[in-house]
C-alpha cells in the first residue's frame, strides 16, 4: 500500500446515459427552428461542449466538496454545492458568450447572459443532482446506523444499572433467610449454602445477558424454591408445569427469580396460611402465581424494587408488558417470551 487515496469519481451508468440523452435532445431542439427544420449547429455544438465540460468539472469538484464536507451540517453542505455549481456555470456560460461574440463580431445585451447563465445553472445542478442526492442518502443512512449504535449502547448501559440493582436486593433477602436457617437447623443451613452457591454462581455466568432460555432460568428457580423448602417444610407448596418445548424460549434474565423471590418476601407463609406458588405458561407468557396472603398492608408498595424494577427491564427488551393481577385468592404476575437475540 503507498498510501495515496483513491480519487472518487462519478460512476458512468443508466442513469447518466438517461440524463445526456435528455440533454442532448433538449439542447439541439431548443437550437432547432421548428418552422424551417433548421438547426443552428454553432449554438449546438457550443452548448453540448460547455455542458460536457461542465460534467468533467463537476466529477472532480463534487467528489471533493463531499470529502471536505463529511462533517459539515446538511445545510451548510448544501450551500457549498449550490454556490459551486453556481460558480462553476457563471464561468462557462460567459466563456461560450464571448466565444460567440468573437466568431460572430457582435454583443450580447446583458440579459443575455444573466438568462444563459441561469440555463447553464440549472443545466450544472442537473447533472450533478443524482450523485449530490445519493451521497446524502448514504449520509442518512450513515447517521441511522450511528443513532441505532448509541441507543442501543444507552439501553444496554440502563438494563445493566437495573439489573446491578436486582443482585444486591437478592443477595439481602438469601442471607436473611440463612440466618434465620442456621439456629433452627444447622445441617439443612450447609445444604442451603450450596444450594444459595448454585444461584450466585448462575447470576454471576450470566451476568452479561439480557435474556436467557426459560429452562435455564428454572433450574435455578427450583433451588431456589428448594432452599426456601428447607425451611418452610409443608408450609410451601410449588408446583412448576412447563413443557419441555417453552424451555428453549427466552425471557429476561432473572425474570421469574425475582417474581418467585416476591412471592415468597411478602406473603405469610405458616402452618395457618401455607403458601402455595404455581408456574406455568400460558401462550406467550410464563406465569407465576402464588395465593395472595400479605404479610402487611403496604404490600403492594414494598414490592418495589423487584417489580418495577422488573418492568423496567422488559420495557428496554420488548413492548409486550409484564401485566399483574390481584383477586382476593391470588396474585399473579405474567411475563411476555421475548427474542433470545437480546443476548451480548
Amino acid at each position: 500500500m503507498n498510501g495515496r487515496k483513491t480519487p472518487i469519481k462519478f460512476a458512468i451508468n443508466r442513469t447518466d446515459a438517461i440524463s445526456w440523452s435528455i440533454s442532448a435532445a433538449l439542447i439541439l431542439l431548443l437550437n432547432t427552428n421548428l418552422k424551417t427544420g433548421e438547426v443552428n449547429w454553432t449554438w449546438t455544438l457550443l452548448i453540448f461542449a460547455s455542458a460536457l465540460t461542465i460534467s468533467r468539472i463537476q466529477e472532480y469538484l463534487m467528489p471533493l466538496l463531499m470529502r471536505r464536507a463529511a462533517n459539515w451540517p446538511v445545510q451548510r453542505m448544501l450551500g457549498a454545492y449550490v454556490l459551486v455549481c453556481v460558480l462553476v456555470a457563471t464561468i462557462i456560460s460567459t466563456l461560450v458568450l464571448i466565444i460567440i461574440q468573437l466568431v460572430k463580431k457582435e454583443v450580447f445585451p446583458a440579459r443575455v447572459y444573466v438568462s444563459s447563465g441561469l440555463t447553464y445553472v440549472l443545466m450544472t445542478i442537473a447533472f450533478t443532482s443524482v450523485y449530490v442526492i445519493q451521497q446524502l442518502t448514504d449520509r442518512w443512512k450513515k447517521s441511522l446506523l450511528q443513532q441505532e449504535q448509541l441507543n442501543q449502547a444507552l439501553l444496554r448501559a440502563e438494563y445493566d444499572a437495573l439489573k446491578n440493582q436486582v443482585n444486591p436486593h437478592f443477595l439481602f433477602n438469601s442471607l436473611n433467610i440463612l440466618s434465620a436457617l442456621i439456629p433452627e437447623d444447622p445441617e439443612n443451613a450447609v445444604n442451603l449454602v450450596e444450594r444459595l452457591s448454585k444461584v450466585f454462581r448462575y447470576n454471576l455466568q450470566n451476568n452479561d445477558r439480557v435474556t436467557v432460555e426459560l429452562g435455564t432460568e428454572l433450574k435455578i428457580v427450583e433451588a431456589y424454591l428448594f432452599i426456601h423448602k428447607m425451611r418452610f417444610g409443608e408450609n410451601l407448596q410449588y408446583d412448576l408445569s412447563v413443557d419441555k418445548t417453552d424451555k428453549t424460549r427466552s425471557i429476561v434474565t432473572q425474570g421469574l427469580l425475582t417474581l418467585v423471590e416476591n412471592a415468597l418476601k411478602h406473603n405469610e407463609c405458616s402452618s395457618e396460611k401455607p403458601l402455595t406458588i404455581s408456574l406455568f405458561v400460558d401462550g406467550d407468557r410464563v406465569v407465576v402465581r402464588n395465593t395472595f396472603q400479605p404479610k402487611n398492608k403496604q404490600f403492594l408498595e414494598s414490592t418495589g424494587i423487584g417489580l418495577s424494577n422488573l418492568k423496567s427491564r422488559y420495557k428496554l427488551v420488548t413492548t409486550a408488558p409484564v401485566e399483574v393481577k390481584e383477586t382476593a385468592d391470588f396474585f399473579e404476575v405474567s411475563i411476555p417470551f421475548c427474542s433470545a437475540s437480546g443476548n451480548s
